[in-house]
């Protein structure tokens, strides 16, 4: 097993999310992902210690970042109640299975945790919906809403 640190992003680490951006893009495992360097900048920015990445060997292996919301569109929250969103997560796919995806979100929800948020929600457009289901309830989280298409 490879050695895998979880860290705080950097801006030198930047580039390197957006070579795995671009490896998730090439999968074509999911409808939509960053693809643009300007958007990647602008949410580290706003968020920064919501940014964390996997390293391996001094390269970076997976990334996951969310933000800080005020609740007005998640109707299983109360109105107006802060809570934490889980934005994106990306883990190369020979550190798959290896539980760097798990140590990436535990970590960043002990992050939220520790600022005093409670609450967290994250959607997907993950083309393999019951490995992302399966992987999410893992980690206590349950859907309240699935929008289907044919």
């Amino acid at each position: 097993m490879r050695d895998v640190l979880i860290r705080e992003c950097t801006r030198q680490d930047l580039e390197g999310i957006l070579e795995l951006d671009q490896l998730w893009k090439d999968e074509g495992v999911a409808y939509v992902w960053y693809g643009s360097r300007e958007v990647l900048i602008a949410d580290f920015e706003r968020f920064p210690e919501y940014f964390l990445v996997a390293e391996s060997d001094g390269r970076i292996v997976g990334y996951v970042n969310g933000s800080v919301r005020t609740n007005e569109t998640v109707e299983v929250l109360p109105e107006q109640e802060m809570h934490f969103e889980i934005e994106n997560i990306y883990v190369k796919g020979e550190f798959r299975n290896m539980h760097v995806g798990g140590d990436l979100l535990e970590r960043l929800l002990g992050v939220a945790k520790e600022n005093g948020i409670e609450r967290f929600v994250v959607s997907t457009v993950s083309k393999d919906i019951d490995q992302i289901l399966k992987f999410y309830r893992t980690y206590g989280f349950r859907p309240w809403y699935v929008e289907l298409f044919k």
